[in-house]
């Protein structure tokens, strides 16, 4: 795998972060996956990675999200309740919950893209 290949997942329900693992995997990228923001943040993996898929659950403090995104210095693809307004934050990428994989496989390739 190359760099691009690689993305970090951060999904605090067990259930859901291994189905987006799957179906990351199955599309060919190397996937790591933490529970937490801040544990992935000062991880090893988030070097390695080319962009980062977070849950909103994951996310404690909305005003602290935009900092915590920005350190991360690549594409993050942020998974949204289709309940919770839309958080103004540029250069994120939303994908609404619940989703189809295809929307998300869509989103992370953009994003490993440079797009």
């Amino acid at each position: 795998m190359t760099r691009t290949d690689h993305v970090l997942a951060v999904i605090p329900d067990r259930d859901f972060r291994h189905s987006v693992v799957f179906a990351l995997g199955t599309e060919g990228f190397a996937v790591d996956s933490c529970a937490d923001l801040s544990e992935a943040l000062a991880s090893l993996q988030v070097d390695e990675a080319a962009c980062i898929i977070v849950d909103d659950k994951a996310v404690d403090d909305w005003r602290l999200a935009a900092d915590q995104f920005s350190r991360f210095a690549k594409p993050v693809v942020l998974l949204i309740s289709f309940l919770r307004p839309i958080p103004e934050l540029s250069q994120v990428t939303f994908v609404t919950k619940p989703f189809l994989g295809a929307p998300l496989i869509d989103a992370v390739r953009r994003a490993v893209a440079g797009n």
